[in-house]
């Protein structure tokens, strides 16, 4: 128990104290430690890189959807989705080591799992792209953490930008083959029209438990 040495007096005279509602009334219970995006390159070498474009291209990519209504005016852009076997285990195994290590360093999200596995996607012109959107939803895990892996060279393509939206101008994710772009699932963001070439990118939402 704590005992006070002098008594508190609860009289308080308003009219010679500051105005109550000046600014400064904000109390934070618990510090928010979570970064808006963080970024990674070199995890894959170039060689890798073109072996996981071959492998996402070694089937028949299909059309993209959305949580709502397909409409490509939203979202227009070809994808195949991955899941570990003897071909590309050494993919998620290498993604492993870097979301655990990006997500302890800036964002501390509870995590447990890539349980969508990864969706490869090419961008073609002209045209091709995601207008703004999260990557959360109804009916699907807990989407916590969400990571673009930039294949393709930026030489390759035209438009076609990662951009996040915090307000105010939209912030461009690097362009530079094999950068991984990582932010909290709940950011917005989009890919811009592709105006010429291809762009492919490997995306991974990574789960853990609801939001408290």
């Amino acid at each position: 128990m704590v005992h006070l040495i002098d008594d508190v007096s609860l009289k308080v005279d308003l009219a010679k104290k500051p105005s109550i509602q000046s600014p400064g009334g904000a109390w934070p219970l618990e510090i928010d430690h979570v970064e808006n995006w963080a970024w990674l390159n070199d995890l894959f070498s170039p060689a890798e890189l073109q072996t996981i474009i071959n492998i996402g291209n070694s089937t028949e990519l299909e059309r993209a959807h959305t949580f709502g209504p397909d409409d490509p005016k939203v979202r227009d852009s070809f994808v195949h989705f991955l899941f570990p076997n003897e071909i590309t285990t050494w993919i998620f195994q290498r993604l492993t080591t870097a979301i655990n290590g990006i997500n302890d360093q800036f964002f501390k999200f509870d995590i447990h799992s890539m349980e969508q596995g990864l969706q490869f996607t090419k961008y073609s012109a002209p045209g091709q792209h995601y207008e703004w959107h999260v990557d959360r939803g109804m009916n699907v895990g807990t989407r916590k953490l969400s990571l673009s892996l930039q294949l393709s060279d930026s030489d390759d393509y035209e438009g076609g930008d990662l951009e996040l939206w915090y307000g105010g101008d939209p912030v461009k994710a690097s362009r530079v083959k094999g950068n991984i772009t990582f932010f909290p699932a709940y950011t917005m963001h989009r890919v811009t029209p592709v105006t010429k070439g291809t762009r492919y990118s490997l995306v991974c939402w990574v789960s853990g438990p609801a939001f408290k």
